[in-house]
């Protein structure tokens, strides 16, 4: 069984500062919580969330793909380590930001 979990997750109604389409690589082995985190804003542009002061990225535990999905307002779907690190590593991010439902 894998350590990690690759989630992309789709905001339908963002505003202003936040972003539409988040990325995350939860640890399974840690209670869910994130170890890298990246950012999709509506200009496509990709930013990284670190904090230097900690193992973790999020303040809470990330909700699996199906608890994610009960929510109108969400959509997330399990996405490989490549197509991660590729957004990860990235300043813009070349795919849709539109929400699929």
């Amino acid at each position: 069984m894998d350590r990690y979990e690759y989630i992309k997750w789709y905001v339908k109604d963002f505003h202003g500062e936040y972003a539409p389409l988040l990325f995350y690589e939860v640890d399974k082995d840690q209670e869910r919580y994130a170890t890298r985190m990246a950012e999709v804003y509506d200009d496509y542009c990709i930013k990284q969330v670190i904090d230097s002061g900690s193992a973790f990225v999020t303040e809470a535990p990330v909700p699996t793909v199906s608890d994610i999905n009960t929510d109108s307002d969400y959509f997330a779907e399990l996405i490989s380590r490549e197509e991660f690190d590729a957004v990860y590593n990235s300043s813009r991010y070349d795919g849709s930001i539109l929400f699929p439902r």
